[in-house]
């Protein structure tokens, strides 16, 4: 990490927290639900208990190290909060004492110089918008990977190359004006050119509009972190795939970091971007990799990417359908009415959804309602398709086994689309919810 880096948090904690607030809320960085790490990063068999080490590596002003040591506390699992500003760690200390979290292990360091402390290993670890900010990416990922348990996970986020193009242009304008200013003179430069931004500027355009450059002018340390931060770089979803691999890892699954409706995966998805069939066939044909650099070509609309990384071969894909062992349930859970909805609607065509912008169109019979409620957290993918073999589909007059499991696979695409359902075993971690969204059923119009 550079000089200038480490100088920039010192003065400016990122991003901008309030200990005294933690008495009135609690951010949850979605990427760091225990529930959708299990689920991605561990194919739902981590037993989550005292046992459990989460380390987060750049952990800023706290955001992810109070969301992990909250949803820890209970079980006795550990968080050890890795950051090298002292101004940042004091915030961060703050929140923490404000929920009275006491299981948190803080470390004023490097990512570079904790690993070569060789501390014991971490079953995960979040790096979330700092890889990007070293001199030597590859090499920071590389130490997290010596102190990663060979079963573990890290959830990432980097910047996106396509979706923060407003960002580079920013910077390549304002570079000959940069020379000679101190931070503070930068970012008062800085200030004064956001106060009377065109209206075709693409900083504009990628924030939403005026709301977020009012935003911006509300916080300091986002408008430094964003626009004039010394060293960063952005990568593309090739980038990132060829990233992990620098470091002898896969990406798992790309996931929510904010302000992707609950989840970011969908994004990712050519079927939620593509409506013509010819394309769409076309394009299916591709490797996944390839399918996910075109949609973010497409959106033009990925300003970062958020991912987990785990070790080769280590975890199964639960893409297309998890091990007929593990136990299906609603991560979003269903409104009061879902069940009674959809029987009411059964036949008609409705809508699914979830209240922050994902939803499907659906039309299903007066066995939907029937079959969802086995998706339960204590019965089985195998106990479900046989239940939906003998009870549901019992009276067609052909062996009903293939069938069966044909349509529960196609009963679990449809509701892990947007992370409304997650698949564990019995034995593993808490099932969550989450609390941010619900799963209500629209009536036809």
């Amino acid at each position: 990490m550079s000089k200038k880096v480490r100088e920039l948090y010192e003065q400016f904690p990122y991003p901008l927290r309030d200990p005294q607030e933690e008495k009135d809320r609690l951010l949850m960085p979605p990427m760091d639900t225990l529930s959708r790490v299990n689920h991605y990063g561990f194919a739902g068999r981590k037993n989550v208990d005292a046992g459990f080490r989460a380390l987060v590596a750049g952990g800023g002003t706290g955001d992810s190290m109070v969301w992990l040591a909250e949803q820890l506390r209970d079980c006795g699992g550990q968080v050890t909060y890795l950051e090298p500003s002292q101004a940042s760690t004091q915030v961060a200390r703050a929140r923490a004492e404000a929920r009275g979290l006491v299981n948190v292990t803080y470390v004023n360091a490097t990512i570079g110089e904790f690993a070569a402390m060789a501390p014991e290993k971490f079953d995960y670890i979040n790096c979330a918008g700092v890889l990007h900010h070293l001199e030597d990416p590859e090499e920071g990922l590389r130490d997290l990977v010596s102190v990663l348990a060979d079963d573990g996970c890290i959830g990432a986020m980097l910047y996106g190359e396509h979706g923060r193009l407003a960002v580079t242009e920013w910077r390549k304008m304002v570079a000959p004006l940069l020379p000679g200013k101190d931070l503070n003179e930068q970012l008062a430069m800085t200030r004064s050119l956001l106060s009377s931004l065109p209206e075709g500027n693409m900083l504009l355009k990628m924030g939403g509009g005026p709301g977020f450059i009012k935003g911006l002018l509300e916080n300091d340390p986002e408008i430094v972190d964003l626009l004039l931060h010394p060293v960063e770089c952005a990568y593309d979803v090739h980038g990132v795939y060829d990233f992990a691999a620098s470091a002898g890892l896969d990406v798992a699954a790309f996931t929510g970091f904010f302000g992707f409706g609950g989840t970011g995966k969908a994004h990712y998805s050519i079927e939620n971007h593509i409506t013509d069939p010819r394309i769409l066939r076309d394009l299916m044909a591709l490797p996944l990799r390839d399918q996910q650099a075109f949609c973010e070509r497409y959106s033009a609309a990925m300003p970062l990417h958020a991912f987990y990384l785990t070790r080769p071969n280590k975890v199964p894909s639960v893409a297309v359908m998890p091990d007929r062992d593990l136990c299906p349930w609603f991560f979003v859970a269903p409104s009061d009415s879902f069940f009674d909805d959809l029987l009411k609607y059964a036949g008609k065509p409705i809508v699914l959804a979830d209240g922050t912008g994902n939803a499907v169109d659906l039309t299903g019979g007066p066995d939907l309602a029937k079959l969802l409620a086995l998706f339960d957290g204590k019965t089985s993918f195998g106990d479900i398709s046989i239940r939906l073999r003998d009870e549901i589909l019992h009276k067609q007059p052909i062996d009903m086994n293939q069938i069966a499991d044909n349509t529960l696979a196609a009963v679990w695409a449809l509701f892990h689309k947007f992370d409304w359902m997650l698949a564990s075993s019995l034995e593993g971690g808490g099932q969550q919810h989450d609390v941010e969204r619900r799963l209500s059923v629209l009536a036809p119009k």
